[in-house]
């Protein structure tokens, strides 16, 4: 391993570090607030750039967490990580828009190949859901019915954090067209909802009432992909894959605690209980029609019909089932000039990305309404001094939500800067 790798390694686990502690530098979507958080998913910087999908895709130049088969294309060990700066603008009926800006760590992977283009593995730290709102409501309080009385309060509700995926993964290719993988994930994380509530008379005293949930639980999943270098549609390699996350259940606890201006910790109690996830299936398609250019086309299904909680969550009604199954559609090219041209101009040794995608959440303030995220994502793949090392720059421009029925319509744009690391290490050193 050379000396220059030491500074990104350590770049790496810092994110790493940075992100498992707090998760924001601001306030996000109002939508983050139902169920476990908004579903997030990452993995890899050409995929995200490319829809969000790629479970048919496979790379030596990338480490695709999506779908742990593909893994056994590893040739350099690889660590890849990187940030997301989240611009939001959220607009509702009868209220001025509101600006947020947010920022975070994404995700920090590592792979490396046990037998180049055969068997290799990954290790992953991403997010699962976040859980980032903050919503400020003005009241009043009859404080003396005879005279009509009334005192202002503020009531203001407050969340951050969310659940992180923690993963080890292998790919084994069992010959040249296909492979099977598995991954063991520890989700793990703690959801903190706040309710403060502050009044302009000071007979009274405010009050702060915290709910914090921490689960955890294992999650596996297995995939396959098939990849055919010559295939029906000629000398165009043509690929398929699939990957199942069977159904888990996270324990954990939930913590209630009550705080008042004179006084602390007033009340706090615990409870035991937890949460059952979903199964999720996903299945991709990759097309080459030119060893310069990739297409994937990507859908995820989730069956949240299924879900059960031992705990009270937003947006959830505990004697009817108000979830809907979560389903997301995404396609994707790649553009990479430099395919068969290595010591090209900077510009040819670029990659050129972009993608669309349309996702259906799985919970909603409103029963009636779906809360469905639309948007189109890009990315340029910047070429370094290091070879097999890139810095990728990605942006997904979207919108989520409608403002029917009382709800909020999110416009986000949202920027990513990602260094994907790669070398070969642990090479035999030629005796004699």
């Amino acid at each position: 391993m050379r000396r220059r790798s030491i500074p990104i390694l350590m770049f790496m686990v810092w994110g790493c570090t940075i992100d498992a502690s707090g998760q924001s530098l601001s306030d996000g979507s109002i939508y983050s607030r139902f169920g476990l958080g908004q579903r997030e998913s990452f993995v890899s910087s050409q995929s995200q750039a490319m829809g969000g999908g790629g479970f048919a895709l496979g790379s030596f130049r990338y480490a695709n967490l999506a779908n742990p088969a593909g893994l056994s294309d590893q040739f350099f060990t690889r660590v890849n990580g990187g940030m997301v700066i989240d611009r939001l603008i959220a607009t509702e009926d009868g209220v001025p828009d509101s600006k947020l800006t947010s920022g975070q760590f994404n995700a920090v992977h590592g792979s490396f190949p046990i037998r180049s283009r055969k068997l290799g593995m990954a290790l992953g730290f991403a997010p699962f859901t976040r859980t980032n709102y903050r919503v400020d409501q003005s009241s009043t309080l009859i404080t003396d019915p005879e005279s009509g009385t009334q005192t202002p309060l503020v009531t203001s509700f407050k969340g951050n954090g969310g659940l992180h995926k923690l993963s080890a993964s292998a790919g084994l290719a069992l010959n040249e067209k296909l492979s099977v993988g598995a991954t063991a994930a520890y989700i793990f994380g703690i959801l903190e909802d706040t309710q403060r509530t502050t009044f302009d008379d000071i007979n009274f005293d405010d009050s702060n009432v915290v709910s914090s949930t921490r689960l955890g639980g294992f999650s596996p999943t297995l995939g396959i992909r098939y990849v055919d270098q010559s295939s029906f549609l000629g000398e165009r390699p043509f690929g398929m894959g699939v990957a199942v996350t069977i159904p888990t259940s996270l324990t954990g606890a939930r913590t209630l605690s009550l705080d008042r201006s004179a006084t602390s910790d007033t009340l706090r109690s615990a409870k035991s209980g937890s949460v059952d996830l979903p199964v999720q299936v996903v299945a991709g398609l990759m097309y080459r029609p030119a060893p310069s250019w990739t297409v994937v086309a990507d859908v995820q299904y989730e069956d949240w019909t299924s879900f059960s909680s031992d705990f009270p969550l937003p947006g959830i009604n505990d004697s009817i089932n108000t979830l809907d199954n979560r389903s997301r559609l995404s396609a994707g090219v790649e553009y990479w000039p430099g395919s068969r041209q290595p010591f090209g101009s900077y510009f040819v040794r670029m990659a050129y990305r972009a993608g669309i995608y349309t996702d259906e959440s799985y919970v909603s303030p409103d029963p009636s309404e779906r809360i469905r995220s639309v948007g189109i994502t890009g990315g340029l793949s910047l070429p370094t001094a290091i070879p097999g090392t890139t810095i990728d720059l990605n942006i997904d421009v979207g919108r989520r939500g409608t403002t029917s029925n009382g709800l909020v319509e999110d416009r986000y744009f949202r920027f990513g800067l990602n260094i994907n690391f790669g070398e070969r290490w642990f090479e035999r050193i030629p005796l004699g």
